[in-house]
């Protein structure tokens, strides 16, 4: 009966609407809830559901950082805001591990040991067990915030197959891992474009994302690249090149980008019999390969807990802040080439 448009940073002071279905009732709201303050509310008849947003504004507060680098630091921003964000997934898509990819390939794939094996990786006492095959001891020492993995391993000390320990695996799990696998693929083709210097480019058979469409996409012909029309609309964020979260239902580009697209899927052992296999976690679309970066402003500061850098930015649905982060503070042949 709660509905949210998405998910905020945990360790974090944010901003949220919230819909909650009240049956009918109208109660008083009150000013606070816990520690959570209500800033305001009214009655409405829609529910909120994930992806109901048009973006996140941030306030980033940097320590143990070198003040002297704040300038650079500034002016990476401010490119970004001027020509656009790579759209990559943020390091956190990928789990603690960085593995939840891996794990959604062996789910589509149907490999259940490759699977549990990429579950219970680690390097505690608890995962010591696991290496030595004593999988009672794991699961008596296993963390019970882990849900998922103890129940693995209760099925498999209970003499259950690997194929049957993964069905206790819950479905919202299964799916943010494939989930993952797509931004992985995503992402390299992404970072291929970077490297070849297209991904605020359009090219011929790119479907170009319309970013005041509703992510419409169109494809892009020898007659679109002509002219000087294209490349204006795409410095003035209203198209951008798209990328592939691989799916059976993804429309599919043309010509050297379909190939660059397929390379990237073949190198990594993604086929096209994949895409039937995780039909049921994903149908697949296309994403911006660029975002806007809107409203930047950069502030070295001192408080009570010392020397800071304070970033400040807004962001589409779905644009990662740490990368935006990662790339103010990384140096990175990318930026030198822009500067140029």
């Amino acid at each position: 009966d709660v509905g949210c448009a998405g998910r905020k940073d945990f360790h974090a002071v944010t901003t949220q609407i919230f819909s909650i279905y009240l049956r009918g009732k109208k109660p008083e709201v009150p000013n606070r809830i816990g520690n959570i303050e209500v800033l305001s509310s009214c009655f409405h008849t829609n529910k909120l559901r994930l992806g109901h947003l048009l973006g996140n504004s941030f306030v980033i507060k940097i320590r143990d950082i070198d003040t002297e680098e704040f300038s650079i630091v500034q002016q990476r921003l401010n490119m970004l805001a001027k020509y656009g964000m790579p759209n990559l997934f943020g390091t956190q898509r990928f789990g603690n591990y960085g593995n939840n990819h891996e794990l959604g390939f062996a789910l589509v794939k149907g490999d259940w040991d490759a699977l549990v094996s990429a579950l219970l990786v680690g390097n505690e006492r608890h995962h010591d067990f696991i290496k030595k095959g004593e999988f009672k001891k794991a699961f008596d020492s296993w963390p019970f915030g882990q849900p998922a993995e103890r129940n693995v391993l209760e099925a498999m000390v209970s003499g259950k197959t690997t194929r049957q320990a993964c069905k206790t695996i819950s479905r919202q799990l299964q799916k943010l891992w494939v989930n993952a696998l797509q931004s992985f693929l995503f992402n390299k083709v992404l970072q291929s474009r970077m490297e070849d210097a297209t991904w605020n480019t359009l090219l011929i058979g790119d479907l170009a994302w319309k970013h005041d469409g509703g992510g419409r996409t169109f494809e892009v012909t020898q007659e679109d690249v002509q002219g000087d029309e294209l490349q204006e609309r795409v410095d003035g964020f209203l198209l951008s090149p798209s990328g592939p979260l691989w799916g059976a239902k993804m429309r599919m580009p043309s010509g050297v980008v379909l190939a660059k697209e397929l390379s990237v899927r073949e190198l990594h052992g993604f086929k096209d019999s994949h895409l039937e296999l995780m039909r049921k976690y994903a149908e697949g679309v296309r994403r911006p390969l660029k975002a806007k970066v809107s409203h930047p402003k950069a502030i070295c500061a001192k408080d009570d807990h010392g020397d800071f850098i304070e970033l400040q930015f807004s962001l589409p649905a779905g644009s990662y802040a740490t990368v935006a982060v990662e790339f103010c503070l990384t140096p990175s042949l990318w930026f030198e080439e822009l500067s140029e």
